[in-house]
């Protein structure tokens, strides 16, 4: 088991408590019916990159599932910048959590009082630099991504069993990570990471209409390729299209941008003009919000 004490110091509820101390009331619906949402991102050199639209999505997905009483925006950026300094971390992994609070444990029963909010942060180690040039091997998933119809993709859901079956899909095979397909067959997301890939210099992914959701990264990553020209198509696109791509990559919060050397048994090429153009771009915002550079 995990030591929890090395989280140091976490946000629970207003109020900075020891890691291992934290406690949330075991009626919490959190616990009881997966209702929550969540975001996850890095700080680099201790300060948040892109907590402004974490934050915003953190709302979204709270408005949508109907929370009443969250805390101010203002309060979160204050608690995660607590968190962090509270901890001594630069580099760092932040992930907050909301769900709708401690009520009657009846599925139908939505009288609480307020959410539950806990904020934690811990040390980030980088990929191994031979990862971020050689690339990682990917998988397609068995696993379909939930349909729209029955999951909202725009909340960042706590519950994440439809990603935890993709995500031991890899871990079965020891691939980095799982590609699923939405219920008609057309690529969607991988189990904690939106895919891209590129053929004759054209950026492809899959659109917010497959049932994705929107990645922060994601929309940064198609907002630089479209700044520095290279064209960027989000559409309904099938498994082959990625398997015969000459470049692919994944991009989430706490990984960046990744390439991707493996597709299945694909070898895809390892000349990525595009996406190593995109990875310097991407460092190049990090140095423009949080004054630090690097590679």
């Amino acid at each position: 088991m995990s030591n929890l004490s090395a989280l140091g110091q976490v946000w629970l509820d207003g109020r900075l408590v020891a890691a291992g101390s934290a406690r949330v009331s075991a009626f919490d619906r959190g616990f009881l019916f997966g209702d929550g949402c969540y975001e996850t991102l890095r700080a680099y050199g201790g300060k948040p990159y892109l907590l402004d639209g974490h934050i915003g999505r953190l709302f979204l997905s709270a408005g949508r599932l109907g929370f009443r009483g969250m805390p101010s925006r203002a309060s979160f950026t204050r608690a995660v910048r607590a968190v962090l300094k509270a901890n001594s971390l630069r580099d760092a992994r932040i992930r907050i959590v909301a769900s709708r609070g401690e009520g009657w444990p009846e599925l139908r029963d939505l009288r609480v009082g307020r959410p539950t909010i806990l904020i934690y942060s811990f040390h980030y180690v980088p990929l191994p630099a031979s990862v971020m040039r050689e690339g990682v091997r990917i998988i397609l998933a068995g696993t379909v991504r939930n349909d729209r119809r029955a999951s909202d993709p725009a909340i960042k859901s706590t519950c994440l069993l439809n990603s935890l079956t993709a995500r031991r899909e890899a871990d079965r095979t020891g691939a980095f990570e799982a590609v699923m397909s939405n219920p008609q067959g057309f690529l969607a997301e991988a189990s904690a990471a939106n895919i891209f890939y590129v053929r004759r210099g054209v950026l492809f992914t899959p659109s917010l209409s497959t049932g994705i959701l929107p990645g922060i990264t994601r929309n940064l990553v198609i907002a630089l390729a479209r700044q520095a020209h290279i064209p960027v198509r989000e559409g309904a696109y099938r498994s082959a299209e990625l398997l015969g791509a000459d470049e692919a990559f994944l991009t989430a919060s706490t990984i960046e941008i990744v390439p991707v050397g493996v597709v299945g048994s694909k070898r895809l090429s390892s000349i990525r003009p595009v996406t190593r153009q995109l990875q310097d771009l991407y460092m190049r915002d990090v140095q423009r919000i949080t004054g630090v550079k690097r590679g």
